[in-house]
């Protein structure tokens, strides 16, 4: 058993010694105060360690002082330690530093013994209690603060505290149950040997976490991101709401005390943990848009990490600010971050690119609303007196002038649902197109849209197929008619002079349907597939006027009626279009 705790005791040496060894290599690397604080923690608990078999059976008094002295500086450092992260009042500090100082020279005065199992008076009894017991306040006050104010941060910095709490309540378990056991006999001493090894690794983990450690505590982020990207990349109204969303994301993944984002005018579109006005002094103070070389790739300077967005506009950059509750950046915060500034860059273009069809469809909207109001006066002047002229009222005309009168007519028709079109579309776009729907007889109402195309299918042989009875359905008459009129006026346009068009009205299970049949020039099925947009023209058709709103703005009315309009066309070879709403019950 002696053989088995010597060696325990060499290994503990060995390993609380690697690990001041590690804090010192930290802290020569970032010369920082948590990083000095925890290198003296560390090493006077291994120089503590190490010196303390020396003190079996008696020792120099000098001995005895010196290790008094590491171990309430171990104390004071591990809680120095903490003020790092969540930092004392500055009075706080002088009054922890002066009281430990005052009670270790109270301690050496009474001269304590080096084995506290050996006879001795009261008065280093009570010493003895009182160093134990402030040892133990620097330690737990941490272990419990820690814990307490993982509560309230996000995954990674919370799981920075947690791991930081567990370091302290580690060390504490092996120095309280160490002095409590004591000459309890040698399976006691075992017992704290194997849980002083246990501890080391919780120790490892706690104050300087690896790269795999890291990645596990933002891993509930990284699930949570997951599920949410969609919504950040395709649901963000503008660039600032996107940025803001993207820069939370980031802030969550890495971890970091602040973050903004740099926009290609070097200006901050988003910021959380600081003002934008000190965001832009950073990013004036650093250049964050033009650093990084000549490649422009992400890097690292005074505890931030610096990702480089390639943005449409130009050069912008992520940002995000290490403090005091997160972990020093690496290359897998660094790697981590490069990749999600690939959505992010694709996101803010998406929406800048949004914006833009937004108002170029608004300058359409526009357009079509100002120009379809601003003509229908004057055209409606224009028909009024072409129609006057057509029935004589102003004097017979001219044989020759005669002649044309019925195709100025037909043309002057032709603007005014061009007009009718574009208003509607107007009203469609803005949410104001509402239908006066009531009881109506489909085969009826048709028959009126064919009475006011006659003049316009002139030239065509049009054959009518409908039922003897009534087909009713809940209708908006005019909007129906508009409909129809539109699918005979482009089946005149799009088929040769004298080529038959029929329309062909029937019952096809619970729906009315209304089909246009042309043996006009045919749509291709790559046509087909563009044919019900906005502005949407047929390739082999340019010739022929037309907005290239007719049919969108004819199937959305369908629609509007719970039904639907079809085509089934083969280029060269005539097109069918089908207009169906549901029959009244």
């Amino acid at each position: 058993m002696t053989e088995l705790l010597l060696v325990l005791q060499l290994a503990i040496a060995l390993s609380f010694g690697a690990l001041a060894v590690r804090s010192a290599a930290n802290w020569i690397r970032e010369t920082d105060r948590r990083h000095g604080y925890l290198a003296l923690a560390m090493g006077s608990l291994a120089v503590l360690i190490l010196i303390a078999p020396l003190l079996a059976g008696g020792g120099a008094q000098a001995l005895t002082d010196a290790c008094l002295v590491l171990f309430l500086f171990s104390g004071y450092a591990l809680l120095m330690f903490r003020d790092s992260f969540l930092p004392f009042a500055r009075g706080t500090r002088w009054a922890v530093l002066a009281g430990l100082a005052v009670l270790a020279g109270f301690a050496i005065a009474l001269q304590l013994p080096a084995d506290p199992q050996r006879p001795h008076s009261a008065a280093p009894s009570v010493a003895l209690a009182a160093v134990v017991v402030a040892w133990v306040l620097c330690i737990l006050e941490p272990t419990g603060r820690f814990w307490l104010a993982a509560m309230e941060r996000r995954a990674v910095e919370a799981a920075r505290l947690r791991a930081l709490s567990a370091g302290y309540a580690g060390i504490l378990l092996v120095v309280v149950v160490g002095t409590l056991g004591a000459g309890l006999g040698q399976a006691w001493t075992l017992l704290t040997d194997l849980m002083a090894l246990a501890v080391v690794p919780i120790l490892y983990v706690s104050f300087a976490p690896p790269t795999w450690l890291r990645r596990v505590w933002r891993q509930p982020a990284e699930d949570e991101f997951r599920a949410a990207l969609h919504d950040l990349l395709v649901h963000s109204p503008d660039r600032e709401t996107m940025a803001r969303k993207a820069l939370g994301w980031a802030h969550r993944l890495v971890g970091g005390e602040s973050a903004f984002i740099i926009d290609s005018d070097r200006s901050i579109l988003a910021a959380q943990g600081l003002t934008p006005e000190r965001a832009a002094e950073i990013a004036q103070r650093h250049d964050f848009v033009s650093a990084g070389g000549e490649a422009h790739q992400p890097w690292r300077k005074e505890q931030m990490l610096v990702v480089p967005l390639d943005l449409q506009k130009g050069r912008g950059a992520i940002v995000i600010v290490s403090g005091r509750l997160t972990p020093v950046f690496g290359d897998d915060e660094l790697s981590r971050l490069v990749q999600y500034a690939g959505s992010v860059t694709a996101g803010l273009d998406r929406v800048m690119l949004s914006s833009r069809i937004h108002a170029l469809e608004k300058a359409k909207s526009d357009f079509l609303n100002i120009a379809s109001h601003e003509l229908r006066g004057p055209m409606t002047i224009i028909k009024g007196y072409l129609t006057m002229l057509d029935g004589s009222v102003l004097g017979q005309l001219p044989p020759k002038a005669a002649s044309v009168l019925p195709l100025l007519v037909s043309k002057s028709d032709e603007i005014t649902w061009m007009l009718e079109q574009m208003v509607e579309t107007s009203r469609l776009e803005e949410g104001r197109l509402e239908l006066n729907k009531r009881r109506g007889d489909v085969v009826e109402v048709t028959d009126m849209a064919i009475e006011g195309v006659k003049l316009l299918l002139r030239g065509h042989d049009l054959k009518l197929d409908e039922p003897a009875e009534p087909l009713e359905a809940e209708i908006d008459p005019d909007r129906f008619q508009m409909v129809v009129r539109n699918l005979l006026s482009n089946a005149a346009k799009y088929s040769p002079s004298g080529s038959d068009i029929t329309v062909r009205i029937a019952r096809k299970g619970g729906m009315a349907t209304v089909s246009v049949i042309d043996q006009g020039v045919g749509i291709s099925l790559e046509d087909q597939a563009a044919l019900f947009t906005r502005f949407s023209r047929v390739k082999t058709t340019q010739h022929v006027q037309g907005t290239g709103l007719g049919l969108w703005l004819s199937r959305e009315i369908a629609r509007m009626h719970d039904g639907d309009l079809t085509v089934q066309s083969i280029a060269g070879r005539g097109s069918t279009f089908v207009l169906a709403v549901p029959l009244k019950q």
